[in-house]
């Protein structure tokens, strides 16, 4: 079983140790969160902190769909508060994690 982290001083702890090696391969630790809604309307809202320009995705694992958000910049120092909304029914269980962008990645544009 994972332990929590409970202090944004813990996560500023791990992105100093993320930040210290040189190798973006390396896997992050999740990002901390600090709550998630009950549904309204179908949706729920995940609110918590992350690395400082991580991009932030949450899952559902029952329905496979989900979202990618960045965290706000503004006023930021290495952790961020992230907030994404999602489609979930109360007991779905929701994959959280963090990551930055990768040379591998693809853009592309809306016709």
């Amino acid at each position: 079983m994972r332990k929590k982290l409970h202090s944004p001083s813990a996560l500023i702890a791990l992105a100093l140790i993320a930040s210290a090696c040189t190798s973006r391969t390396t896997p992050l630790p999740p990002p901390e969160v600090n709550n998630v809604s009950r549904p309204t309307e179908g949706d729920v809202t995940v609110v918590g902190l992350a690395l400082e320009g991580a991009s932030v995705a949450v899952i559902n694992e029952r329905t496979l769909e989900g979202t990618i958000t960045t965290p706000d910049q503004e006023s930021c120092t290495s952790v961020c508060e992230f907030r994404a909304v999602l489609r979930a029914d109360s007991g779905d269980a929701l994959r959280v994690w963090q990551f930055f962008e990768t040379e591998a990645s693809l853009n592309t544009e809306v016709p």
